[in-house]
């Protein structure tokens, strides 16, 4: 029962992992920061002021 337990945990744990690099690359393709600093439109404005 243990192993069929681990088994569901590790393929949940890679689907999830999988899905989310997808949705990284799709991001960064998509929405750009050009302007900004950061990727996978997770984007951080920087003034330019100093």
């Amino acid at each position: 029962m243990r192993a069929r337990i681990d088994r569901w945990v590790y393929r949940t744990v890679a689907v999830c992992a999988l899905l989310a690099g997808l949705a990284v690359h799709h991001n960064h393709t998509t929405r750009p920061c050009t302007p900004d600093l950061g990727a996978a439109g997770m984007c951080v404005s920087i003034p330019l002021e100093s």
